[in-house]
């Protein structure tokens, strides 16, 4: 082996070797982050494919503590919507202050998504109820049908060391990210995206479409859902598993259900996409079946369609995947109505 293909190889190894370290150990990781923000963080979306014309400075506010399960009124238990504070409080905080009630939000990287297994994550956590509590259970548009198989399952604890070893080890994603971001390979990477953007119209494949007017980008799996053929057996599954669901939370744990589906940016904001599709109202269909079942859900949808209009402020951020700080208070404002006057409760 010549001298020349010694140095490559060795170059080659070295840096793979600092990607893994990179990416495995974020507080080294960062010092050779490329454009990493402070005190404010970019969209998901525009992360996903650095196109300078979308990108938006989200303010990132550090969300206080929620009140303790022991003195809480109101549970809340959701994915990243109900977990971020993008420009505003957390929503159980948010919630807690309209509403006058001290509420509690369950989030943990001890149990894997224990928003898509309540049943079994509350078991771990030796939840015995008693006190009378309202559960408000949140799930993003894209992920109800899978949840709505999982909700009565067994879900999987990652509390001890080997799982979570394991964990850390075998998901990559951290590394995938320092890899694209990295200072020696994100600039690049980024002039080639905006110079395929500006001359060919190509974007990054987990972009689905884009809005120029506003300006707007759109997840590749919100399409993938929109176009997905939801039939009312298919609906009709889903709202019989939450129906359970709710039967069981009561039974066992005295809380009542409140069922809350968020909408994917796509559904509200589809027409702004040239040749995009029409909305086949999943979630106004849904609320029905679970309202028909005896399940109380709020149907943020049909909300979201009487703010969305010409001259009124956006309910989500042009270049991410979450509400807004406005799209948020709609439905802080709609639980607590709902919460207050009773409505909640069968």
């Amino acid at each position: 082996m010549s001298i020349t293909l010694k140095i490559s190889y060795a170059v080659i190894m070295l840096f793979a070797l600092f990607i893994v370290i990179g990416g495995k150990f974020p507080a080294l990781g960062r010092m050779f982050v490329a454009d990493e923000p402070v005190g404010y963080t970019t969209g998901d979306q525009y992360r996903m494919c650095d196109l300078d014309r979308f990108r938006e400075e989200i303010p990132l506010q550090k969300p206080s503590v929620t009140a303790s399960l022991e003195e809480a009124d109101v549970i809340t238990l959701g994915d990243s919507f109900f977990n971020s504070a993008l420009g505003s409080d957390l929503f159980a905080n948010e919630l807690a202050r309209k509403a006058g009630l001290k509420v509690h939000n369950m989030h943990t990287a001890a149990f894997f998504e224990p928003q898509s297994y309540p049943l079994s994550y509350l078991e771990s956590i030796g939840y015995h109820g008693g006190k009378q509590r309202i559960l408000l259970l949140e799930s993003v548009e894209r992920s109800v049908l899978e949840r709505g198989g999982t909700y009565n399952k067994l879900g999987a604890s990652t509390s001890n060391e080997f799982d979570a070893f394991a964990f850390k080890v075998l998901k990559n994603n951290d590394i995938e990210y320092f890899f694209k971001h990295n200072i020696f390979v994100y600039p690049l990477g980024k002039w080639l995206k905006n110079f395929r953007f500006e001359y060919l119209k190509i974007v990054d494949k987990s972009i689905g479409a884009y809005s120029e007017n506003p300006e707007m980008l759109f997840y590749q799996r919100d399409l993938e859902f929109s176009r997905l053929k939801k039939s009312d057996a298919m609906l009709d599954s889903t709202a019989d598993s939450i129906a359970r669901l709710s039967a069981t939370l009561k039974k066992r744990y005295n809380l009542d259900l409140v069922y809350l589906v968020i909408p994917n940016k796509y559904s509200v904001y589809h027409s702004l996409v040239t040749g995009g599709d029409s909305y086949d109202r999943f979630i106004p269909r849904l609320s029905k079946k679970l309202t028909d079942r005896g399940v109380k859900n709020l149907d943020a949808y049909s909300l979201y369609s009487r703010f969305n209009k010409v001259g009124m402020p956006l309910l989500y951020f042009s270049s991410d995947t979450h509400y807004t700080a406005y799209g948020k208070s709609l439905l802080v404002d709609a639980c607590s109505g709902m919460i207050k006057s009773g409505d909640h409760r069968r």
